[in-house]
């Protein structure tokens, strides 16, 4: 009986262990099966991606990984000179940092944001509001985002790099630099970015030699890693970069400094609102100098708030320039025959024309005079005189050869012509005419009234100015820049030889002796002039300027000396632009060690 229980626990045991055997095989049936089925949809799923749609996947893969760049080349420097030849840059670059965010590695926006915003306040060309900056770390598909651009802080830079913000990082560039700030600043000009973010010159030689100095950016499209940098491999293309060449203009540092201290001496020292010093050489026709005072600082053009500050007056402004066209009127009536250095007329003073009574400087009266003393004493009625003997028509016609109603050509962008609307018809008339031939009701630019005086020096030949000199490519190639003078007979050469010698005469004998410096030859001319009101009719205020040729047994240098509106104790020209002349032509004497050219009686 005991036996048969323990047979019975036995059974019923091993009934119990089979049927514990064959849930746990079902078990095991079940996750194998289960494994079996995802492992079939795996391989469905690669068969779909891999084989079915693989060109739309990878295509979608590569293109989030491409990208495509413009890469930004170097611009040209440009170089001025010194007597030696040796090359000053006063055009450059230097290098800058954008700042920029990689918003995918970015955790906290916010954080990013209050950083950033607290350490740009106060940063040159930086005006994104802080909401920007929130905005443009928060997309977080978006491997890079500008955020600042051409910072030269050093130690701002190494203060954010410090923070160790996660997704901020710096790429360097190159920003245009004005090693000497203000120097020549008009004739330079400046560097600005454009609305699509290339950079273009602006005013001044900048702007005239844009394309040369610019160069052909380059592009690249190619893969780029986690945090957007470009990486060049087999797959990436590319456009060549080409970087800008290089510019070497005529104009002399040291003489351009001088200019420009003189320029600003007469300015100040005389309450005057502006004033333009230009030098020219013949019989090359370079500028070497060109100064305008104001001025501005290049590297901080931004702060300035009169665009027309700007502008070069010398190439872009005109104004009646008075007397210093009397030597031009004298030159028509020498080289036509009318009149001779030796013709003589008699001075009442006056002269009445039109219902207007013209007088002379300080209503003086010469009696009977000839041609030298007219230049000398600077005698209006003189010039009315010359002109009653050319006759409207001539006189217009030399005004004209002389290059006054055309562009000097001088490689400065947007330069104006002179205004001899007065001398035509229908407009002309006796009292136009009259005061046409003293440089009244007429305008010209400054330097149409260096080159007039260029051809005087000249033997009578014109010149065309110029200040680049030659181009250097990236390369190292020297490509001359060819400005071809056309050396137009204006006058003939017994004419200016004349002429310059009745010009020696003004400086020795009239009103231009305070530009002399003792031994030395100059010949030269005045000129003060009312300026015509914008609400008509002339105004009290006036333009002094003075036309030299330097040294006048050889001539070597033209220069103007110009100042607008004078208010300390004016006087006249030979009062004021003679001594800023005297100023740079003794500067000139030191600077190439000139020996005296007068002999000593």
């Amino acid at each position: 009986m005991k036996k048969r229980i323990i047979n019975n626990n036995i059974s019923r045991n091993k009934n119990s262990f089979f049927a514990e055997e064959k849930t746990f095989n079902k078990r095991i049936y079940l996750v194998y099966f289960s494994f079996l089925f995802i492992l079939l949809g795996l391989i469905y799923r690669l068969y779909q991606i891999q084989i079915v749609n693989h060109e739309q996947f990878a295509e979608a893969a590569e293109n989030s990984r491409m990208t495509t760049r413009v890469l930004p080349p170097k611009r040209g420097i440009i170089y001025f000179q010194d007597k030696n030849g040796t090359l000053i840059p006063v055009a450059t670059n230097r290098p800058c940092y954008l700042l920029y965010l990689n918003p995918k590695e970015i955790e906290n926006p916010q954080e990013i944001t209050n950083a950033l915003y607290s350490n740009l306040q106060g940063l040159k060309d930086f005006s994104l509001p802080k909401e920007e900056i929130f905005q443009r770390a928060s997309k977080i598909n978006d491997p890079y985002e500008p955020i600042a651009k051409n910072i030269e802080d050093e130690k701002l830079i190494q203060k954010i790099k410090d923070l160790n913000l996660k997704g901020v990082y710096f790429e360097e560039r190159s920003c245009r630099y004005y090693p000497f700030q203000s120097l020549a600043s008009q004739t330079i000009g400046f560097v600005s970015e454009t609305e699509d973010g290339k950079l273009q010159g602006q005013y001044g030689l900048e702007a005239y030699y844009d394309k040369i100095l610019s160069g052909e950016e380059g592009v690249f499209v190619g893969p780029k890693d986690a945090v957007g940098r470009l990486i060049r491999s087999l797959l990436s293309k590319e456009k060549e970069l080409k970087d800008g060449s290089d510019i070497v203009v005529s104009i002399d540092k040291n003489i351009q400094e001088a200019a420009e201290k003189a320029a600003e001496g007469l300015v100040k020292g005389r309450e005057a609102e502006s004033s333009s010093i230009v030098i020219m050489e013949v019989p090359s026709g370079k500028i070497i100098a060109l100064a305008n005072y104001p001025s501005f600082n290049l590297n901080e053009y931004q702060k300035i708030k009169d665009y027309s500050l700007f502008l070069n007056p010398v190439t872009q402004e005109r104004y009646e320039p008075g007397s210093v066209v009397k030597p031009i009127t004298m030159a028509a009536g020498l080289d036509s025959g009318k009149v001779t250095p030796e013709t003589t007329y008699v001075d009442k003073g006056y002269y009445e024309v039109g219902g207007y009574r013209i007088v002379n400087y300080n209503n003086e009266v010469n009696g009977e005079v000839n041609m030298y003393k007219v230049l000398e004493r600077s005698i209006n009625t003189g010039a009315i005189f010359v002109a009653n003997q050319l006759g409207n028509n001539l006189l217009r016609t030399y005004f004209k050869n002389f290059g006054f109603t055309e562009p000097t050509g001088i490689d400065l962008p947007n330069e104006i012509v002179g205004d001899l609307s007065n001398l035509e018809y229908p407009k002309v008339n006796p009292t136009y005419f009259a005061t046409a031939s003293y440089g009244v009701g007429i305008s010209l630019t400054p330097i149409r009234l260096v080159t007039a005086y260029a051809t005087i020096a000249n033997e009578g030949k014109s010149l065309n100015p110029y200040l680049a000199e030659k181009i250097i490519t990236p390369e190292g190639q020297e490509i001359p820049i060819s400005f071809t003078s056309e050396n137009i007979q204006v006058i003939k050469k017994e004419t200016a030889d004349i002429l310059i010698k009745m010009l020696q005469s003004v400086i020795d004998n009239g009103f231009g002796g305070n530009a002399k410096v003792k031994g030395y030859s100059l010949a030269g001319k005045t000129g003060t002039s009312f300026i015509y009101g914008s609400h008509g009719g002339y105004t009290d205020e006036e333009n002094h300027t003075f036309m030299g040729i330097f040294p006048a047994s050889k001539p070597r240098f033209v220069a103007l000396v110009r100042i607008e509106k004078p208010h300390n104790n004016p006087g006249a020209a030979s009062y004021t632009v003679t001594l800023g002349f005297r100023e740079i032509e003794q500067f000139l004497i030191n600077y190439y060690n000139l020996p005296p050219d007068e002999i000593k009686e």
